[in-house]
Parts: structure tokens; sequence; C-alpha cells
């Protein structure tokens, strides 16, 4: 008897081992798409643009808060130190910027991209490379990383933090699909 026991007790212990575990099954990485890629790409892609202009036009300044969340945040590392802007913020500088250096044109855009999401949430490690007053020579290139989430609107940026290149900080291959 006590050895039937014992039997079904270590069954037991075994087949709560064995039973379905409620932890979804982890894909590997090597086989890992990105559901929503095109959309991302897009929201990303029309950040770029709202603050791009070409000559003889004028910024559209207010467009640019049509591809952020109102709580947007924009992190940078320009200088020693970091520097934290809201959207607003952002704009207004932005605007002093364009105008009180008087640029003429501004052209930034991606040359290499990687996203990866999970349900309503995305980063996208995005090099850029930014033109002004001619589309002649580069004027800044860096690496923005783009947070994004999925509203009803579709995908919207929630922060940027970007550093750029300078002496000692060059862009390294990876972020260049080399």
């Amino acid at each position: 008897m006590k050895n039937a026991l014992r039997y079904i007790a270590l069954m037991l212990a075994l087949s709560a081992c064995h039973s379905k575990s409620s932890t979804p099954k982890v894909d590997s990485v090597a086989a890992y798409t990105v559901p929503d890629e095109k959309a991302i790409k897009k929201a990303v892609d029309d950040a770029y643009t709202s603050i791009s202009f070409k000559k003889g036009e004028q910024p559209r300044y207010d467009a640019i808060k049509n591809y952020f969340i109102p709580q947007a945040q924009f992190i940078h590392f320009r200088g020693d130190t970091t520097q934290v802007l809201n959207l607003g913020q952002f704009v207004y500088l932005y605007r002093t910027f364009i105008e009180g250096d008087s640029v003429k044109l501004v052209y930034e855009h991606e040359i290499f991209g990687k996203t990866e999401q999970f349900g309503k949430i995305a980063e996208r490690m995005s090099t850029y490379e930014t033109y002004m007053n001619t589309m002649d020579t580069v004027a800044e290139r860096g690496v923005n990383s783009f947070q994004l989430i999925k509203t009803k609107q579709g995908w919207k940026v929630s922060s940027i933090i970007w550093d750029v290149e300078k002496k000692g900080l060059v862009v390294p291959g990876y972020y260049l699909g080399k």
C-alpha cells in the first residue's frame, strides 16, 4: 500500500512538471520578424519629413506635432550635457534655430535602421544624415533611438534619444548595415 501511494505521489509530481505551461513559447531570434515593420518605418520617415523643407519653402512647425504623442520627449547629447525637451520646447527651439540662423533648407533622412517590436511598443535605431542649406554636403550624421507606441491613429513617436558624430565618436559599421 505504501509503495502504491509513493507511486501515485511520484506520478502526480511528474505530471505536474510536464503539464502544459501558461508561459508562451519563445520564438528564436533568427526567426523574428517585426509585425508592423512598414508602419513603424513610415512613422519614423514621417518624423524626419516633418522637420525637412526645401529652399523656397517654410518649415511646417505645426505639422511636427502630428507624428508624436503630446507627451513626447526629445533627449540629445550635442555637447557634454544631456538636454531633455518636451514637444513644445523642441518645436520652439527648432523654429528659433531655423529663423535665427537663416536656414533655407533642411533635409534629414534615415540611411540605415533596425526595428524591434513587442505588441504596441517599438524601437527603431535609425542612423541619419542631415543636410543644411545645400544637398552637396552632409552637415550632420548620427543615431536616433525612436521609441514608438501604437495609438488609435497609428504608430506615433513617444521619444527620440540621439547623439551625433563628433571627434572620438564615429557611427559604427553595425549602425550602417555593414
